[in-house]
């Protein structure tokens, strides 16, 4: 049934078994569904049991995978560590083991370099400029 929850379906039962219980005598033909429904609601609460069972192995399970994630890391960091010690930090051979080598650093040209930058020009009516 759409759009009506299990947690309703489950409180419906459960008034209705209450409920029809004093009844039983002078409907006895209900009998059979009286016990069904207790049946059925025994199965529920078992079913609520696992779940929350079930919720505790998977916040356990996501902690432990998330601490071997953590280790496996640490253990990575210093394996590539001691590659790079052996075989340099820019070795091209690093990308064999995934390990990516440090980059060559650019260089500008001489040129730039060793140009000054142009002064600024000096603007129109400063003292240095005045004629005298």
């Amino acid at each position: 049934m759409p759009g009506i929850s299990f947690a309703r379906t489950v409180s419906d039962c459960e008034l209705m078994k209450a409920a029809l219980e004093p009844l039983l005598g002078e409907m006895p033909h209900l009998a059979a569904e009286h016990e069904e429904l207790g049946a059925f609601l025994d199965h529920v609460r078992e079913l609520g049991r696992q779940q929350e069972d079930l919720k505790g192995q998977l916040r356990q399970m996501t902690r432990l995978r998330q601490e071997a994630e953590r280790q496996g890391q640490d253990l990575r960091s210093r394996v590539a560590a001691q590659l790079r010690g052996k075989l340099g930090f820019k070795n091209e051979t690093l990308l064999r083991f995934g390990v990516p080598p440090r980059r060559q650093r650019r260089r500008t040209s001489e040129e730039t370099v060793k140009r000054p930058a142009a002064a600024p020009a000096p603007t129109a009516g400063t003292p240095e400029e005045a004629p005298q």
